[in-house]
């Protein structure tokens, strides 16, 4: 079972996640609907359009917890943090990644590695290893095959 802090960036990822496919346009506006929905777990769902390719299609639908309060808070801090410092984060990304441009990564990679990043850079009462750890197994969950060693090996070199 998943604990309370990955239910959080599994949260925050589908809002980063729906803040860049343009729906709706504010961070804050993202956490407040999604908390208002009442999600459940369903195999087969896709949390974005139809044109979407598989690739970008995670496996399962993110699901919210009955009592979600401190999921939430910890939600808000993550979106708006990546938000707030999406310049400085992407940077770090584009540093760290080469011969990978930011366009060229799935939604769910690169947003993926903005959690990390921000927790890394702004989180310091959250410990880099599990920081990292998180990343990794959120990608195992909805990235591709090839998006847990990818994710790793940038994150990796942003110690």
């Amino acid at each position: 079972m998943a604990n309370k802090r990955r239910n959080a960036r599994e949260a925050a990822l589908q809002i980063l996640y729906m803040l860049e496919r343009g729906q709706p346009k504010k961070e804050t506006e993202s956490v407040v609907r999604y908390w208002e929905h009442d999600w459940v777990v369903e195999s087969d769902c896709h949390l974005c359009p139809e044109d979407c390719s598989d690739r970008e299609k995670p496996k399962s639908r993110f699901s919210k917890p009955i009592n979600h309060q401190a999921e939430s808070a910890f939600t808000k801090q993550l979106v708006e943090g990546v938000h707030k410092n999406s310049e400085k984060i992407d940077q770090e990304i584009s540093q760290h990644s080469h011969n990978w441009k930011l366009n060229r990564m799935s939604f769910i990679d690169r947003n993926i590695l903005r959690i990390a990043i921000f927790e890394i850079i702004f989180c310091d009462e959250i410990p880099l290893k599990v920081s990292i750890n998180e990343a990794i197994e959120i990608a195992k969950t909805y990235g591709d095959k090839n998006s847990a060693p990818f994710i790793n090996g940038i994150l990796d070199q942003i110690r």
